[in-house]
């Protein structure tokens, strides 16, 4: 009887789970006939079909609640993609090729008219963003791109590139404050504890109601309007770490090191600019022996990480942080751009902070000399 009853259980939560269907007929145009559109929710494709003349037909169960799913087409080899936030309902797409990610019209949905409503208002940005993308690339097929000055004022930590996606998020900040109760808007917050500072955190809590508060984004909020970006003379914050063995530590078992500095580099396994620095640390590490170096990794699992991992050294610890983005700690360091370098003395303050590749070479040089 205990067995019926516990399959019945999972049976309805089964048929709760995908109570509704959506159809997605799309037109789309500029694309070939052997272009895939994929529907993925996650990293899970629930549907795909070949494009035929231009138009697809897309059906799959989904939830009756609104959920963001994806729009993948994969022609010749090129990713073009949109998000969709949607529930069990008939859609109507119209797109050219040059319309992803932001220009794709969506109608049939009463849930993505939302979205719809922030690319609006994020799309000047955006095309800003894209002309800097071309100017970018053609100033690197030049050599004015290799004068550091001209990387800083395009990439660099206060660059134009930086500027607009401050623009962008605080655009986002203000819609996710003006329209808090919309489900979309709940989608967004959790991507959202270290891009801005006290006063956005504690608008956002303060906007909660008590289930709210009480739930774990609620508490993440709650930690973020009392927590801000290290300073001078401040002093570092533990991070649970497993290093090249996947065996436990914490960042504060390098501060026990016989060494003058220690430099903690919050990196990603994805990030080129990560990879790019790395190479400046190489130099760095064969030239003093006054630093411990602890390079902290976000990535997507254990396997990948262990890659980079092997090329821990004695004063060179290459460490994984798993799950990083979701700890208390990673909201507590309001840092959320890789990589970004601390430099504290052995005491565990904090004497200087710097983000990308571009100054790391420069910042070092001005502590330890010529690399």
């Amino acid at each position: 009887m205990k067995k019926t009853t516990t399959l019945v259980i999972m049976l309805t939560a089964t048929l709760q789970a995908f109570a509704g269907e959506i159809k997605v007929t799309a037109n789309l145009t500029g694309f070939s006939d052997t272009a895939v559109v994929y529907l993925p929710n996650g990293q899970t494709p629930i549907a795909y079909q070949t494009l035929a003349q231009g138009k697809v037909t897309l059906t799959a169960d989904v939830a009756e609640t609104p959920q963001s799913y994806m729009m993948y087409i994969v022609d010749n080899n090129q990713p073009y993609l949109t998000e969709l936030f949607v529930a069990d309902e008939t859609l109507q797409i119209t797109a050219a090729k040059d319309d992803f990610p932001y220009q794709v019209k969506v109608n049939g949905s009463k849930h993505h008219i939302i979205k719809a409503k922030l690319d609006e208002l994020q799309m000047p940005i955006h095309k800003k963003g894209e002309a800097l993308k071309q100017e970018i690339t053609a100033l690197q097929q030049t050599a004015e791109w290799q004068k550091a000055e001209v990387q800083e004022k395009y990439v660099g930590t206060n660059g134009l590139a930086y500027q607009l996606t401050k623009e962008l998020k605080q655009i986002e900040a203000d819609f996710i404050l003006n329209n808090f109760d919309n489900a979309y808007v709940w989608t967004l917050l959790p991507y959202n504890t270290t891009a801005f500072d006290k006063t956005f955190y504690k608008a956002v809590y303060n906007k909660m109601t008590t289930e709210q508060k009480q739930t774990e984004l609620g508490k993440k909020y709650l930690l973020a309007s009392q927590s801000q970006r290290l300073t001078k003379g401040n002093a570092f914050i533990d991070i649970n770490l497993l290093n090249k063995d996947l065996k436990a530590e914490k960042l504060s078992d390098y501060f026990t090191q016989d060494k003058e500095y220690v430099l903690v580099d919050l990196s990603s396994v994805s990030c080129p600019s990560s990879r790019q620095a790395f190479e400046i640390t190489q130099e760095l590490i064969k030239n003093t022996d006054k630093i411990q170096v602890v390079s902290v990794l976000q990535s997507p699992d254990a396997a990948t990480y262990q890659q980079f991992g092997a090329y821990s050294t004695n004063n060179w610890a290459i460490v994984y942080a798993e799950d990083f983005t979701n700890t208390n700690a990673y909201i507590q360091y309001q840092e959320n751009a890789t990589p970004t370098f601390l430099l504290f003395d052995t005491s565990g303050k904090l004497i200087d902070r710097w983000t990308g590749a571009l100054v790391h070479k420069q910042k070092l040089e001005q502590y330890f000399g010529k690399l």
